[in-house]
């Protein structure tokens, strides 16, 4: 935090402890001033999250319809491409996971993290990794889409093993156009209350970049076990209920929100020694 955030931060505390400037013998107008301080710190702290992102933090995700009757032959054959991957010193981590809830339930999802733009001009043999697919994935499944999202590390807060969590549950924010500001200050009330409501609760937050519909968020909450999903049970309306985020930046940004539920398959993940 700079000075200039952490001065206008305590105005703000000032301002909330007597907005009216009544018991002090302060004047209105010195109160109204913090008022207008504390949001201009609002503004402050969303434009933190954002305009200080490192250069990039991509993942690229790929959705996989395995064919009637042929998941294990799938599985099968995306191991094989997995270890082609291997074989030819892939530096690149993939994960992986099926959807388990939902509307596609049975779907697959690789993902992979970390890249910056230029890392997509320059992946592992292209053209023999063309081939290997057509070999041993695309017969038993086909591609349903493929997007790009930048990870939004000032909004999360996550640990090395988040992303190989059992049971994650992700949620896709799709936002009204024009309103990207309203949800990105929804995002700072989110990163500050989750941890009062669930204080073990990790998140990570990605803006699709590109390949899907825009603008668009999506919110990767890992679980352990679904004991664990109780922590993110009726998760909004509690932050809701507690003030903890505003429900009005809520409502005016988001058209629409859908959620799901994927199981992490470590054989159909890797992940470079490092």
């Amino acid at each position: 935090m700079t000075h200039i955030e952490f001065w206008i931060l305590q105005s703000f505390k000032a301002g909330l402890k007597n907005p009216v400037g009544k018991s002090n013998g302060q004047s209105n107008g010195f109160y109204m001033k913090n008022f207008y301080l504390a949001i201009l710190f609002q503004m402050l702290l969303a434009a933190s999250i954002f305009a200080q992102q490192p250069e990039a933090d991509l993942a690229r995700f790929t959705v996989l319809v395995p064919k009637d009757g042929m998941q294990k032959q799938f599985e099968e054959g995306y191991k094989r491409h997995l270890q082609w991957h291997i074989d030819n010193g892939e530096t690149w981590n993939w994960y992986g996971w099926f959807i388990a809830s939902g509307t596609r339930r049975g779907y697959f999802i690789d993902v992979t993290f970390g890249h910056q733009w230029a890392d997509f001009d320059k992946p592992v043999n292209p053209k023999g990794d063309a081939e290997d697919n057509l070999l041993n994935v695309l017969p038993y499944a086909k591609v349903d889409t493929t997007f790009v999202c930048s990870r939004l590390t000032k909004a999360s807060l996550e640990t090395a093993s988040s992303l190989s969590a059992s049971l994650p549950k992700i949620y896709y924010l799709k936002i009204k156009p024009g309103r990207e500001a309203a949800f990105e200050k929804f995002l700072v009330g989110f990163r500050e209350g989750i941890p009062k409501i669930a204080p073990e609760q990790n998140f990570s937050w990605f803006r699709v970049e590109d390949g899907g519909q825009t603008p668009q968020y999506v919110l990767f909450l890992p679980h352990a076990n679904f004991a664990e999903m109780r922590r993110t049970q009726n998760l909004f309306a509690r932050l809701f209920g507690q003030n903890a985020v505003s429900q009005a930046d809520f409502q005016e940004s988001v058209a629409e929100m859908t959620s799901e539920t994927m199981r992490y398959r470590a054989d159909l993940t890797f992940i470079p020694a490092k």
